[in-house]
């Protein structure tokens, strides 16, 4: 082979090698897209099922298809707002449309229409409030904060307190489980702690505002509430289905009514005192 030949053959293998990388690197390019493009579309996957999951939410609590669409509308739309409430420092403390304002005002209307017992409310609220007051803490710059798995511990809190207390009722237990995770978290967490929010400094030349409810439907005000719901729901749904197999037949008789239970002692001592007289009924 000639020194040309030589020459020719190595100038084939670069461009050859060079085609390669190139070709490497446009895959390597079009993989990454495709990463950042599923998880983008597996993100907003998981946002439309929880979206979806609020609106059943609301039917559930007892809301018409017309009420549940505005107030989730309302929530989507106007829900980034923060209404200034009173000034601190350096500080504006505000609540946010659909983080506290819109879940405060539905728990408010099941208060004074007496959807929820004022005493049931009382008692869930309190719960709820101490146990995210111990789960939660103030980071300054960043708010206030709980560490997963801490974080769903008021939910969980206000769903077994609701089915504790409302046990066959979907309904009333939903609404309850809503009141006590909504106000519950709201004074556990943005009441009890503001104070430690405040004795931080504003940053400077800056609009500085604490907004309670801030997140919106991902605030742990609003996540509380939905979550309890959710909770509350799965049982008392495994509970129906449970019956209907037959499962729970013995449960289901001793909670229709315990009335029936002495008429069945008293027909059973009968029976046994006719079978002693040697009588045959």
């Amino acid at each position: 082979m000639s020194g040309q030949d030589v020459a020719a053959t190595g100038v084939l293998r670069h461009r050859v090698l060079s085609v390669a990388v190139g070709y490497s690197d446009e895959m390597a390019g079009i993989s990454e897209y495709v990463w950042v493009i599923g998880i983008l579309g597996f993100v907003l996957l998981l946002v439309y099922l929880y979206v979806a999951s609020i609106r059943k939410v609301l039917a559930t609590l007892g809301f018409t298809e017309g009420e549940a669409s505005a107030i989730l509308a309302g929530t989507l739309f106007l829900g980034w707002l923060t209404i200034p409430i009173f000034p601190y420092g350096g500080w504006w403390v505000g609540l946010s449309v659909g983080g506290a304002i819109i879940p405060i005002a539905i728990c408010v209307n099941f208060l004074l229409r007496r959807r929820v017992g004022v005493g049931e409310a009382f008692i869930g609220i309190t719960i709820v409030a101490y146990i995210t007051y111990m789960v939660t803490r103030a980071e300054e710059g960043v708010g206030i904060v709980a560490d997963v798995p801490l974080a769903f511990a008021p939910a969980l809190a206000a769903g077994l307190f609701a089915l504790s207390v409302v046990w066959m009722d979907v309904r009333n237990a939903a609404r309850l489980a809503y009141v006590s995770g909504v106000l519950g978290t709201l004074i556990g967490a943005d009441v009890f702690r503001l104070w430690e929010m405040l004795s931080f400094e504003a940053p400077e030349g800056e609009f500085s505002v604490l907004s309670i409810g801030g997140a919106n439907i991902f605030d742990m005000v609003y996540l509380t509430g939905v979550i309890a719901v959710g909770l509350a729901v799965l049982v008392l749904w495994v509970k129906t289905k449970r019956d209907r197999i037959g499962f729970g037949t013995v449960v289901s008789e001793f909670e229709r009514g315990a009335a029936e239970a002495p008429r069945a002692i008293e027909f059973q001592a009968a029976r046994k005192i006719a079978v002693r007289k040697g009588r045959l009924e």
